[in-house]
């Protein structure tokens, strides 16, 4: 199922050098304000900043990214790019799993897995997700964001159509449904700092599988196919 539309862009190939430093540049730009915002948390990254630690004038900066919204909305798109890179390898990596349901629980395991490893990108998805205005001013760049939301939650999107046209899940909306799953995944995700202070504690491996469980079932999935789904994720 295709969520949002793609644009092509003009192929590496043919790039000019002119073009490949710019790409080049803007990477290392972005490197060094995923840096700055992991070292000192979001609300310390500034142009002037950043320009510092590039080595650029704030002037030459701003030929790169007009403002910091620009600068935040590609750090966010970017960081959504590499999740969905990930969770098209976790589909690939469960091909030899032939239930849809356990596709679904191998892409919950591989966005739990990006949350462990990279905390300062997850913390960085997590300001802006539920609500890209309230960071991102400009609407353009919080609709941005939003379309790269969509984009990469694709192939949970795509198990969970799978699921239902194999009889697994009742039938229902699938856009409903992934943002249902991956709003639980993002809103559990950012427990463990709860969890480590909370009497008794907060198992959040086990929130993320009573949350998939509580989900797949509601949508129709037996208990039993959901037990077999979700025995690796536990």
């Amino acid at each position: 199922m295709v969520m949002v539309h793609e644009q092509v862009g003009t192929p590496r190939e043919v790039r000019t050098p002119r073009a490949r430093r710019h790409d080049a540049n803007v990477g290392r730009i972005l490197d060094a304000a995923t840096e700055l915002v992991a070292a000192d948390g979001l609300a310390s990254l500034s142009m002037a900043r950043l320009a510092d630690a590039v080595d650029y004038t704030p002037g030459a900066l701003y030929r790169y990214f007009d403002s910091k919204d620009a600068l935040l909305a590609k750090m966010v798109e970017r960081v959504l790019g590499d999740v969905r890179g990930k969770l098209e390898e976790a589909v690939v990596d469960a091909t030899a799993k032939t239930s849809p349901l356990a596709r679904v629980a191998a892409l919950v395991a591989a966005y739990r897995a990006f949350a462990r490893r990279e905390p300062h990108r997850f913390g960085l998805l997590a300001t802006t997700m539920a609500e890209p205005r309230v960071l991102l001013a400009e609407k353009a760049h919080a609709q941005a964001v939003a379309a790269a939301v969509i984009g990469a939650l694709q192939p949970l999107a795509q198990a969970l159509v799978d699921a239902a046209e194999e009889g697994l899940l009742a039938p229902g909306g699938a856009v409903e449904r992934t943002l249902c799953l991956f709003t639980m995944l993002q809103g559990v995700l950012q427990l463990p700092k709860l969890a480590r202070h909370a009497p008794g504690g907060i198992d959040i491996d086990q929130l993320v599988v009573a949350g998939t469980r509580a989900l797949l079932v509601g949508w129709g999935a037996s208990p039993r196919n959901v037990t077999r789904a979700l025995e690796g994720l536990s």
